[in-house]
C-alpha cells in the first residue's frame, strides 16, 4: 500500500507483546490486533467502495481520496501498479463489459 502503516502496527504489536495476556494469545491473532483498525477500514473500501459511480477512474479516485482522509495521508498513487487501481481500473472494466445490460 503507498500509505505505509507498518511503523504503526510494529509499535502496536510492541505494546500488545508486552502485556502479560498476550503470552496466551497466539501470534497471528496479535497481529490482527495490531492491525485491525486500519484492516477493517481498508476491507470495506476496497468492498464496499464509497461512491455509487460507474466509471472505474472516479471510482478508484474517490477511493484513494477516502483512503487519505480516513489515514490522515496522502495516498501516493502509484500509477497502474496501484493495486487498488488495478482493482478499481483494470479488473472491473472487464467486469462493466461483461455485465448484463
Amino acid at each position: 500500500m503507498p500509505i505505509d502503516l507498518g511503523n504503526e502496527w510494529t509499535h502496536r504489536l510492541d505494546h500488545i507483546e508486552t502485556h502479560s495476556a498476550s503470552k496466551k494469545i497466539p501470534a497471528a491473532d496479535r497481529h490482527h490486533l495490531a492491525a485491525f483498525p486500519e484492516i477493517v477500514v481498508l476491507t470495506n473500501l476496497i468492498l464496499n467502495p464509497p461512491t455509487g459511480t460507474i466509471d472505474p477512474k472516479e471510482l478508484y479516485l474517490a477511493t484513494t481520496a477516502e483512503l487519505s482522509r480516513r489515514f490522515a495521508r496522502i495516498y501516493t498513487t502509484l500509477g497502474t501498479q496501484d493495486p487498488l487501481y488495478q482493482r478499481f481500473c483494470q479488473y472491473c472494466e472487464r467486469d462493466f463489459r461483461e455485465a448484463p445490460d
